[in-house]
């Protein structure tokens, strides 16, 4: 392994991945610095003892899922070879052309600007509406919420999702064997069928195939300018076998990418210029304009008419892009499934009126039965359960984006959030959570973590920290993702993102990062004929 390359970029997640193989494509030297290891497709966790194994915890456990708790609002986030793609529940949507137009977007932005880079972006996830695979049928959670839906008068329909759903084949891209979905909800705990198209198996393998080196198990701790120009990062180098273990390497890049997902791009800038002042003129505005992209999670339908089975079908299916007349708030509701090792434990402890009486049968069947009078009705211990009738949603919309990063004297990465500022849009989702809920037939049951006196939520989708602005005055890299007043050191993934998108990020963040590469390489605006 060399120590300095033509560009070094830290993390692998939908910005770095991408960015990366494009660099190598055009022949650059890249080096990959990734926190979390490898997965292989059958080592994802199926028992709840074995999903603990794959919580980030880097003096116990190498796992995927990084959860993060902040005073108002947690941010769970993915580490590993392909970063948030491994948990991911697979959405590439194209963020609507009216978010472009909100003044925290710099010029020249629009939707045009970033259509040439979607497409690249979609010619290698091969994102299409869901299309169940032979023997199956649409889940029911997606034909419920089409149904409640047009009852609501919103408009729904199939979001695009990159899921493989055909016959077993070779990805296209990379050649790994993927058999078809198998239509369980476990997208959450990552995918054992490899038949989701994360970025372990299409841009980090197209990289790869051009020469990019990675290096799992390195997470980058500090940066400064490096002698003879360029960036050097400090990072820990985990041992694979003994986690807790760790020594320090240095590793350059005349270009360096910070890929670090937004928590980790903007704590890296955030040391360099108030803890080590290795880069102390970086713009003041870093760690500002943190957006949870108005994510609401947890909150559903229940009691609804219709059998929706939340864990049957990928983890997202359908979705509808809400706006109440004259308001400024874009809201995205979409179906939210669950792993049925998760489903399986909320129906152990939801204990209904409904639940304990079947089970009350089934006991006295079997007393009765032991007794020789009557039959043991085992099926009664399977009934009652409310989980069949539950429909969880996926809420985001615009909210304002207005939360601070820091970092506080004892070292730790704080966040000040407040939802005060973004009620009005909040009232306006769970108004529309309420409506689908209706024509669902059922009834609408809030998120615990929203409700009083918490106040508290969860996203899945954090923006901001490294936000792009016509000016250092105004953002903390520019519109190709340089940072402002720094050449050769760029910001690729969600914390470039200045404001919410309303829809699930993955797709703009890729899309994003493929338009920041092709200015590296190209320094201008790709043609329209792509090229």
């Amino acid at each position: 392994m060399a120590d300095r390359y033509d560009a070094v970029v830290v993390g692998s997640g939908f910005g770095g991945a991408v960015v990366a193989a494009r660099l190598a494509e055009a022949g650059r030297s890249v080096c990959v610095l990734e926190r979390g290891r490898r997965w292989a497709p059958r080592e994802f966790p199926r028992s709840f003892a074995r999903i603990r194994q794959a919580v980030w915890d880097p003096s116990a456990s190498y796992g995927f899922l990084d959860y993060r708790v902040f005073r108002r609002i947690d941010v769970i986030q993915g580490c590993g070879v392909g970063g948030g793609s491994l948990q991911y529940f697979n959405v590439q949507l194209r963020t609507p052309p009216e978010i472009f137009s909100r003044p925290e977007w710099p010029e020249p932005f629009s939707r045009a600007l970033l259509d040439p880079h979607y497409d690249r972006v979609q010619d290698v996830v091969e994102a299409a509406p869901l299309v169940p695979p032979e023997g199956e049928q649409m889940p029911g959670r997606a034909r419920a919420f089409l149904a409640g839906a047009a009852r609501a008068g919103f408009a729904a329909e199939l979001v695009p999702l990159a899921v493989h759903t055909g016959p077993t084949r070779a990805n296209p891209v990379s050649g790994r064997i993927q058999e078809p979905c198998d239509f369980n909800a476990d997208c959450l705990i990552g995918c054992r069928t490899a038949a989701k198209n994360n970025l372990d198996v299409t841009f980090i393998p197209m990289g790869e195939r051009h020469g990019m080196e990675l290096r799992p198990l390195h997470q980058a701790e500090r940066i400064r300018p490096a002698e003879g120009g360029g960036y050097t990062v400090v990072a820990r180098r985990y041992d694979p076998a003994q986690p807790g273990r760790f020594d320090r390497c240095e590793v350059t890049g005349s270009v360096l990418v910070l890929s670090a997902g937004t928590l980790g791009s903007t704590e890296l800038l955030l040391r360099a210029r108030d803890v080590d002042r290795t880069l102390p003129r970086l713009p003041a505005s870093v760690g500002r304009y943190f957006s949870g992209n108005g994510d609401m999670i947890f909150a559903g339908a229940g009691g609804t008419d219709e059998e929706v089975d939340p864990s049957h079908g990928p983890s997202i299916t359908v979705g509808a892009l809400v706006q109440r007349p004259g308001s400024p708030y874009l809201i995205t509701l979409q179906d939210l499934g669950f792993p049925p090792t998760v489903t399986s434990i909320l129906d152990e402890v939801m204990l209904t009126g409904a639940k304990l009486g079947s089970i009350w049968r089934a006991l006295s069947s079997y007393v009765g039965a032991v007794r020789g009078r009557r039959r043991f009705a085992a099926e009664e211990l399977f009934l009652g359960s409310p989980i069949p009738h539950s429909l969880p949603y996926l809420g985001m919309g615009t909210d304002a984006r207005d939360g601070v990063f820091s970092i506080a004297p004892d070292g730790q990465l704080v966040l000040a959030w407040d939802p005060a500022a973004s009620m009005g849009m909040f009232a306006e989702m769970e108004a529309a959570m309420k409506a689908m809920s209706e024509g669902l037939g059922g009834h609408y049951v809030p998120s615990l973590l929203w409700r009083r006196p918490f106040r508290h939520l969860l996203t899945a989708h954090p923006l901001g920290g490294c936000a792009m602005g016509s000016s250092a005055a105004l953002g903390v890299v520019d519109h190709r993702g340089q940072v402002w007043g720094h050449p050769g050191l760029y910001v690729a993934d969600g914390s470039v993102i200045p404001g919410p998108l309303a829809v699930n990020p993955s797709m703009t963040i890729a899309a994003l990062a493929d338009r920041i590469a092709y200015w590296m390489l190209h320094d201008r605006e790709i043609t329209g004929s792509g090229s």
